[in-house]
């Protein structure tokens, strides 16, 4: 039988957050599909390390769980997801090998695609196969626009990673318990395998050293799950206490289109509509007034937290939650609020 693979990211013994967004994609996909080929989760893994607990993974439909175990395997590298990758797809063909588009996940997909000469496609907002076709939506333009692409397949086993945050909750609150219930009791299969991982004189060029967090000002926005943004509002010395705050929350900075005209902070940093466009978790808008220009880059943030005092500031139509203040005079007493839990 056929096989779509989601490739799951997990650390501290814990599954990446996008998991269920994925797996849930691309039991969609099967499902479209005339020869609904099953859906299985992929981890590679350490016997050093604790395995994820896997039961989302029967919760959402899915009953087959491939565990690549190898030494090489203990912790992210590019050139053993790689191989142990390419070892497993030459040994069984899948029809989709499928990932979320994280840093790791954006990383080996592209490096594995050229080294078994296979069809890839990054940032997919969502994915049909037919006619030996790979039907992709993409965004253009910083999301201001769409395009559809299609890659001929010619039998080949396609590579694509997700874009995180798209598809949302992935368990449909709508499904009735019964049924949840039928779904949660089904037993989840698990296949341990060695890969064949050749590791000649010289193979491993990088070699870990150590985990350091970026600073605020070096965290990509496009990346970010958490950001801090200020506006004119906040004052050029309030960028200082931004930064502060955002360190704690391991967060980025931004800022509106008159704080990075002023000077105040670079321009990387600008969210709106001649800037980025950021769908974080948590966003948190300091002193911006919350004009259409700065609102359309980050309307699609999960939970928006405004600290303005003005309080017929528009930004509070979008906040989930509103702070009538300065945030200069705010975010230092919620710093001192966390330093205490």
């Amino acid at each position: 039988m056929s096989e779509i693979w989601a490739v799951l990211e997990h650390s501290d013994a814990t599954l990446h957050e996008q998991s269920g967004e994925l797996l849930s994609e691309l039991l969609d996909i099967s499902r479209r599909l005339p020869t609904s080929p099953k859906v299985c989760a992929v981890l590679l893994h350490s016997q050093q390390e604790e395995l994820p607990d896997p039961d989302l993974l029967p919760k959402l439909g899915v009953h087959h769980l491939y565990i690549l175990e190898h030494p090489q395997l203990v912790r992210y590298s590019t050139e053993a997801y790689v191989s142990a990758l390419a070892w497993f797809i030459q040994q069984r063909t899948p029809v989709l090998v499928a990932t979320s588009a994280t840093p790791n996940g954006r990383d080996w997909t592209p490096r594995l695609a050229s080294q078994l000469h296979l069809p890839y496609v990054p940032n997919c907002l969502s994915l049909d196969l037919h006619d030996d076709g790979l039907f992709v939506l993409h965004s253009m333009y910083e999301g201001r626009a769409y395009v559809q692409t299609r890659t001929a397949l010619h039998s080949r086993t396609a590579l694509a990673t997700f874009v995180p945050g798209v598809r949302g909750m992935a368990v449909n609150r709508q499904r009735s318990f019964s049924e949840f219930t039928l779904s949660a009791t089904n037993v989840l299969r698990m296949t341990k395998l060695i890969p064949e991982m050749r590791r000649g004189r010289g193979q491993e060029r990088v070699r870990h050293l150590a985990v350091q967090a970026p600073s605020p000002e070096e965290i990509e926005l496009d990346a970010a799950e958490r950001i801090i943004a200020g506006g004119r509002g906040i004052g050029q010395e309030g960028f200082t206490t931004i930064a502060s705050f955002a360190r704690l929350l391991d967060a980025a900075v931004g800022a509106t289109r008159v704080a990075t005209d002023l000077g105040w902070v670079e321009h990387a940093r600008q969210i709106g509509a001649t800037g980025k466009i950021v769908r974080p978790k948590l966003y948190i808008a300091c002193g911006i007034s919350g004009a259409a220009q700065h609102t359309s880059g980050m309307t699609e943030s999960q939970t928006v937290v405004a600290i303005n005092p003005d309080p017929s500031a528009p930004i509070f139509a979008l906040s989930d939650l509103g702070l009538l203040g300065d945030a200069n005079q705010i975010l230092p007493l919620a710093a001192k609020m966390l330093e205490e839990c």
